[in-house]
Formats: C-alpha cells, sequence, structure tokens
C-alpha cells in the first residue's frame, strides 16, 4: 500500500520543547523472509510505533514476503505499510528507493536482520524532539549482544546464523583491551574500528553534543552502525547511498555517516539498544567482502575528495597496514586458507583501475567492474 500524509506533528511528549515528530523504518531486503518477519514483529512492538514501514524486496518472489507482512500487520491500521519491489539488486539502490518513498520526519534505515528492543525507537525519537533547533543530524543505535527474539505471527522460524569464525580474535581483543597497548595493537594493528577502517576525504567532522540533549544519554560519534542508523529524512535525502556500489555495498554506511555529518551532529544513542542477528542466508564470502571495502574505498575518494590524488599516498599505505591487519586476523581466527588476506590482494591487483577513472564516469563503469571481480572469485 502507498503511504499517504504523516498525520500532523504535535507536542513533544516529555516537556521537550521540540515538535512531536514521526519516524519510519526502511528496510532493503533480498531472499530473507523469514528473519524479516522476525525483524518487523519487533516493530511492531516497539513503545513508539512508527508512522510507516517501507520494504523494498529484490527477492524473485518478493510478492510472497509482502503478502506475509500484510498478514503480520493486519491488526496494526494505524502503521502504514509499503512494501515493493526494486529493479536492481543493490543494497544501497534499494535505500535509496525506501528513502523516497518514506513521509516521516525521522528514517530509520535497518537491516532486515536487526531486531530492535522495545523501547529503541523511542529512546532515539526523544532525543530527536528534544533537538528544537536541529544540531543533530543522525542517531545510530547501540548494538548489543541481547537479542529479544521476538516471533513473527506466533511462529519461531530456526534461523540460521553467519559464522564469523571471531571466537579466538574475540577472545584476544577482550583480554587485550585490559591494557594500553592491547588497546593501542586492536586499533592500530588489528584495524578493528570504524575510524581505522575509513579515510575522512573531507574535513574533520564536528564531534560534540548539543546541550538541548546532553541529558538523554547520547555520545558523539563519528559513524552508525548500517544495521541500525536514523537520520532526518531531509538530509537523508541530500546525501543518498551511493548508487555506485551495485554488487556489494561495503562502507556505504560509514560513507552515509560521514556525509551526513556536514549537516549536523552525529550521535550514539546509548539507550537505544538494537540487537543485529547477522543471519547466515544472503552472505557473501569474506575475501569478496574485504575486496570492496577496499575498492569501495577508492571510488569514495575519487567522488568525494576536493583533490583525490592528495590521498593516494595515504590509499597505498592503508592496503598495505590492512594486509597485515587481515594475516593477523585470519592467524587468530585460525582461517588458514586466509581468505581475508585473500581480499586485500585482490583489492592491491585492481585498484588502480578504479583510480584512473573520473568522478564522472564511476556510475557507469563501477557496477560491471564489480560483478567482474565478483565473478572472478569463486
Amino acid at each position: 500500500m502507498v503511504p499517504s500524509e504523516p498525520p500532523a506533528t504535535g507536542a513533544a511528549p516529555g516537556g521537550t520543547d521540540g515538535p512531536r515528530l514521526n519516524w519510519s523504518a526502511c528496510i532493503a531486503t533480498l531472499n530473507r523472509h523469514d528473519v524479516l518477519m522476525v525483524a518487523l514483529a519487533h516493530l511492531l512492538r516497539q513503545s513508539r510505533p512508527p508512522a510507516e514501514i517501507v520494504v523494498v524486496d529484490a527477492s524473485d518472489d518478493w510478492e510472497a514476503g509482502r503478502a506475509r507482512a500484510e498478514a503480520l500487520m493486519r491488526d496494526r491500521p494505524g502503521i502504514r505499510l509499503d512494501y515493493i519491489t526494486s529493479p536492481v539488486r543493490s543494497s544501497a539502490t534499494q535505500r535509496n528507493l525506501a528513502i523516497g518513498r518514506a513521509a516521516s520526519d525521522v528514517v530509520l534505515m535497518m537491516d532486515d536482520d536487526s531486531f530492535l528492543h522495545d523501547d529503541c525507537a523511542e529512546r532515539l525519537m526523544e532525543i530527536y524532539e528534544a533537538d528544537a533547533a536541529g544540531e543533530v543530524a543522525g542517531i545510530g543505535a547501540t548494538l548489543v549482544e541481547d537479542n529479544p527474539a521476538a516471533a513473527a505471527s506466533g511462529e519461531a522460524p530456526a534461523l540460521g546464523r553467519k559464522d564469523t569464525g571471531r571466537v579466538a580474535l574475540d577472545r584476544l581483543a577482550r583480554r587485550a583491551l585490559e591494557t594500553r597497548l592491547g588497546r593501542w595493537a586492536n586499533r592500530e594493528l588489528l584495524y578493528q574500528r570504524a575510524d581505522k577502517l575509513f579515510m575522512c576525504y573531507d574535513e574533520p567532522r564536528t564531534r560534540r553534543v548539543p546541550a538541548a540533549v546532553a541529558h538523554l544519554d547520547v555520545a558523539p560519534a563519528a559513524f552508525m552502525p548500517g544495521s541500525g542508523m536514523s537520520m532526518r529524512r531531509a538530509i537523508a535525502l541530500k546525501e543518498p547511498f551511493d548508487s555506485a556500489l551495485r554488487y556489494y555495498a561495503a562502507f556505504e554506511d560509514l560513507d552515509v555517516a560521514y556525509r551526513v555529518a556536514k549537516h549536523g551532529s552525529v550521535l550514539s544513542a546509548r539507550a537505544a539498544r538494537l540487537h543485529h542477528f547477522e543471519a547466515a542466508s544472503g552472505r557473501i564470502k569474506r575475501q569478496k567482502v574485504i575486496t570492496f571495502q577496499l575498492l569501495n574505498m577508492a571510488v569514495f575518494l575519487k567522488r568525494n575528495a576536493a583533490t583525490p590524488d592528495a590521498f593516494l599516498s595515504a590509499y597505498r599505505v592503508m592496503l598495505w597496514r590492512r594486509l597485515l591487519a587481515e594475516v593477523l586476523k585470519d592467524g587468530l581466527s585460525r582461517r588458514w586458507r586466509f581468505p581475508q588476506v585473500a581480499g586485500v590482494l585482490t583489492a592491491m591487483r585492481h585498484w588502480r583501475e578504479v583510480w584512473a577513472r573520473d568522478a564522472a564516469q564511476i556510475d557507469a563503469w563501477y557496477p560491471d567492474f564489480q560483478k567482474r571481480i565478483l565473478d572472478d572469485i569463486r
């Protein structure tokens, strides 16, 4: 069903000065209807329900998914469901379609396996509503291990989880974080933080908490988790996800969060809890993930940096540092075929092809380039 205009805004709850805002949940999905239904069930349990849920489903049987979603929401007429398909199987393209169709003040971009705790949206929206001056551009949810474990329509599907292979690495990291040297190694050698993985191609962003929301348990953030990133819709329309990332959109969330921060503060809401289930289906191989983290970063630099060549030396250094990091991580996790190292080596073989293109060529050229590399990786 096509969304109508959202209801008129009124006074915000909790004694804040700003107007009461509405929000839309935006989900891109592909061939994962079982886990999607669980995510939708959690949305329906929110203490602050969404005005609408926009699902962009690129599955071959997307109409079956729509039918299941409509059945799930049959007794919730106050929440609009806009369930459509996409001619392009791309999370970036699908997310942009969802933002374009949403009609609310705030959009929450979430994965189809993002399970929101019951008060997650309420905690996010109270921050936006307290921010009467509009200083806050985006707010990320806090990822937690605690799974709220709601089931859709009384179902309890046996959902498979992605094999992260991080047991040994996680144990090492927990021990390492207990020491100053260990924290340094975890950040500088293993590259376990987003601000080490992403190359900032523009001026430093303002990282401060506006006074109006300082009492709401928030912290300044450089980025937001892609499985739970919210932003004012007007800003989301100005800073779309990069549509050139047709076949694998690694780092799309980091890039968008970095651009959103041009328009105001980006915050992390500690009390807005979200469990990212990391469903097994639909995941691609580690080698491909690492390859496109690195190649997509080259795209962001070419497209967005005022002088991309000024970043060339730093990009080359980053490739070698990532090679060392992935050797350590593959080894510590006992992945003896070293798939993540293979991903770095693949990027090292191909990054010059990206750098040789002008920014104007990227949209037309990069999707086919991505597909060629994916086809070559078995």
